[in-house]
């Protein structure tokens, strides 16, 4: 009779679950739903996250380079730049520089502005949103 009751722990109706059949596949069908699952939220969800991401990224680090070529722009003229043009005619890759601009920024809407004293930089990002990224310098004299 003591055959025919089933395990008293956890660990032992566990063990004998495992042995049965219907389980197993039951298991290995979960696990199977599971992994396309998360292939299907990694091709759908998480990378065009990471490709807007890395196009907000870019654009922050192209503004970055434009503030650069602004303090060492002062330097030379006495004044910030007051258009791209000149910036980018005084950065030895100003093509490059444009090129990335262009790849990850709406480039009709860059504006540069500067005077004597300081200088706005601000551009929208290629996104859907058209996120607006400003800039305004110099930041360490505020």
């Amino acid at each position: 009779m003591e055959e025919n009751t089933p395990p008293s722990s956890p660990l032992a109706r566990l063990k004998a679950s495992l042995r049965d059949t219907r389980a197993l596949i039951i298991v290995g069908l979960v696990l199977a739903v599971a992994a396309a699952g998360s292939a299907v939220y990694k091709k759908v969800v998480l990378k065009p996250e990471l490709a807007l991401a890395t196009m907000r990224y870019e654009a922050q680090m192209g503004l970055m380079r434009l503030y650069d070529l602004q303090m060492e722009y002062r330097k030379g003229h006495e004044a910030y730049a007051n258009d791209l043009e000149a910036l980018l005619a005084t950065a030895p890759d100003g093509a490059q520089l444009r090129d990335k601009l262009k790849a990850s920024t709406d480039i009709s809407t860059l504006a540069v502005i500067g005077d004597a004293d300081r200088f706005r930089l601000e551009a929208n990002i290629r996104d859907p949103q058209r996120t607006l990224v400003k800039i305004r310098g110099p930041l360490g004299e505020r």
